[in-house]
């Protein structure tokens, strides 16, 4: 019983993550800015289940993605159509990939993992060595506990400019309230009411004033100096 709950809650907190990232993107317009980089390759981080990459295969791009549990993998290549997408089991360390090879890297959730391994700097510098000059790097991160015992959101913008990248946008992220998220997941709230809930709160987040029960996730596009 305890083990169905957990595959429960992980389903509801997935679709939660993609509603909210989805609607970020859209208020963001970072498919707007990306439209002349259309047909560019792009590194999927940590592509996870392939939720992100499906978006970009959508837009014209080409997609390498990496990702180290197997699982995901097989459910991201079961989303991938077509000839444009690479998705690669990864055991972590160096990415695979000749220096200056994509265009754009996505990375999702996972500064977390990456300081399993130590500073995140060596992440930075494998994601500066494998982009393009002038390159593009989407970091999508949750702010909670659990990272901030690793390192804070403003260490990970510090690492990242340290290595010359340059910040072109970051977004706080509100990804609605606590109470409705919980009541969602107590399956009191349909998933389209979230939604909307979802959307008033980023309209308002750029207010300081945040309970400190709600949960915060950043976006932050970098340009590769």
């Amino acid at each position: 019983m305890r083990s169905r709950t957990a595959k429960w809650r992980f389903r509801v907190n997935s679709r939660l993550r993609r509603q909210t990232y989805r609607r970020v993107l859209e208020e963001a317009s970072i498919w707007e800015r990306w439209r002349n980089l259309s047909g560019g390759i792009v590194l999927d981080y940590g592509c996870g289940t392939g939720w992100f990459g499906q978006r970009l295969l959508e837009r014209g791009f080409r997609v390498l993605g990496l990702e180290v549990q197997r699982e995901f993998l097989q459910e991201a290549r079961s989303r991938a159509d077509g000839d444009r997408a690479l998705l690669v089991l990864y055991a972590g360390g160096t990415i695979p990939l000749k220096k200056e090879s994509v265009d754009l890297i996505l990375a999702v959730g996972v500064v977390r993992s990456l300081m399993d391994r130590g500073p995140l700097d060596w992440a930075v510098e494998e994601w500066r060595r494998c982009l393009r000059s002038h390159g593009r790097l989407l970091l999508i991160e949750t702010d909670n506990a659990a990272l901030r015992r690793k390192i804070t959101v403003e260490g990970i913008r510090e690492a990242l400019t340290r290595q010359d990248f340059r910040v072109l946008a970051w977004h706080p992220i509100r990804k609605t309230s606590w109470w409705g998220l919980g009541l969602v997941k107590a399956g009191l709230l349909p998933f389209a009411l979230y939604g909307r809930m979802a959307g008033w709160e980023l309209r308002r987040r750029r207010e300081e004033r945040v309970h400190p029960k709600c949960k915060m996730a950043y976006m932050g596009e970098f340009l590769k100096s």
